[in-house]
């Protein structure tokens, strides 16, 4: 996978950050008649880090949203808002005070992550640095020595990571499920 990543200054007091990192795959299958079936692989979204404004795994959240319209989403990710609030992307929308389907509708019809986030100050609530400080430390540090340790050792389990030291919270087991180096480990 090749990876890339542009910083722009924009008018708020962050950098925003893209990241490109995946590649559509093709799959060539042969049918019986030796004709052959192409296929598109699906794609895993980007990072947690992904800053947008300064606002941490937001660009996760809108990925995932387009990822699934187009059909290239694995099954097995957890989109939306149900009637487990502790996922991310709840957390995320109630911390903007903005409704999932809501933000499902807008960023279907286009536009920057930037421009989606805006509207979300718009429709909800603009947060604090501070605030956005607060919430980008609980998310990188989530799983680790808190009520989702528990949950996080399940899943590094049902993954195959369970011996892998290097993945403390949820956005390090993200990453690695997804062929990434947690953050972690480059830092040190």
């Amino acid at each position: 996978m090749s990876k890339s990543m542009s910083t722009s200054t924009n008018k708020s007091n962050y950098p925003s950050k893209v990241v490109w990192p995946f590649c559509v795959e093709w799959t060539v299958d042969t049918l019986p008649r030796g004709q052959k079936l192409f296929s598109m692989q699906t794609q895993t979204p980007c990072s947690d880090h992904v800053e947008t404004k300064g606002l941490i795994y937001f660009a996760r959240m809108l990925d995932k949203i387009r990822l699934k319209a187009r059909g290239e989403l694995p099954p097995d990710y957890f989109t939306g808002v149900d009637e487990d609030p502790t996922m991310f992307d709840a957390r995320c929308t109630r911390f903007l005070d903005v409704n999932y389907d809501e933000l499902v509708e807008r960023t279907l019809k286009g536009g920057s992550d930037e421009e989606i986030l805006e509207w979300c100050f718009e429709r909800g609530r603009r947060p604090s640095d501070e605030e956005i400080s607060i919430w980008n430390a609980f998310l990188m540090k989530r799983g680790w020595r808190d009520d989702a340790s528990a949950d996080l050792r399940a899943a590094k389990e049902r993954s195959g990571l369970g011996d892998c030291d290097d993945i403390k919270t949820w956005v390090d087991l993200h990453d690695a499920e997804e062929g990434r180096k947690p953050l972690a480990t480059l830092v040190h």
